[in-house]
Formats: C-alpha cells, structure tokens, sequence
C-alpha cells in the first residue's frame, strides 16, 4: 500500500513538472525555378517508445511555395520537433508511376528555437529551400 502511495505520488510530481513548449518554422520551398505550390508540410514532436511521436500540426505551401507552421507541446523533458515535407519535385514515381509516391524530407528543428508557453518567441527560418536534389534525410512514402 506504502509502495503504491510512493508510485502515485512520483507520477503526480511528473505531470506537474511538465510544461507547455512551442515551436515555429517557416520557409519557402521551390522545384527549380518554381514554387511548390499545394505542398503538405507537418510539424511533428519525436518522442522516444513507448510514447508516439506527435503531430502538432499540417499546412499546405501557398502559391508562392510559402509556409509557416508552429505547434505546442506539453512534455517534461525538452521537445524534439522536425519538419516534415511531403513532395513531388523531380519525382520519378515507384515503377516509372509517376505521383503514385511522395518525396519525404525530414529537418530537425534546433533546440534554441524551442520556448516556454504558447506563443512562438523566435521563428526557425528555413529560408527558401529547392527541392529537386535528393536530400539527406529523405524517404519515399506511398498512399
């Protein structure tokens, strides 16, 4: 019983440890020498098992290939959020079908543009990014 009341109030002082963070990122993203217009880009915070990482939010790029994505998180230790481009730049298409996939490309977000609360206090500028070259951390995901 002692060992239960010991337990509960761990995981009680654990909760109230944790604290809303907020991160934000924003960029333009280009095929060449055009915009990536109607591009989904996700912001997701990584957890470690047996948590599921999180998605804190979806945007598409606009006409101009612009975006500007932010998100919360209530978590105890520091957060580990990355953006994630879902593309069709200079795709070849599993199978020579073109757009049956989509290029992924993944972008660790600094830990310095990470703040306490809900409201982004610095923005991570991605800058204007050309999607044509295979980029490091990319991945090929099929609907």
């Amino acid at each position: 019983s002692s060992l239960l009341s010991l337990l509960l109030l761990f995981v009680c002082s654990f909760l109230v440890a944790a604290r809303d963070q907020t991160v934000g990122a924003r960029g333009q993203l280009m095929c060449g020498d055009y915009p990536l217009n109607n591009t989904e880009v996700k912001l997701w915070e990584l957890d470690t098992w047996p948590d599921p990482d999180d998605l804190l939010m979806t945007v598409t790029t606009d006409m101009n290939g612009r975006f500007q994505i932010w998100g919360t998180e209530n978590e105890v230790t520091t957060i580990s959020p990355v953006v994630k481009i879902y593309h069709r730049c200079n795709n070849k298409g599993l199978f020579s079908i073109p757009n049956f996939c989509k290029r992924k490309t993944t972008y660790a977000i600094p830990s310095s543009y990470i703040s306490n609360g809900k409201t982004v206090q610095r923005w991570y500028d991605m800058g204007t990014m050309n999607m044509e070259a295979k980029q490091k951390n990319e991945d090929t995901e099929c609907i």
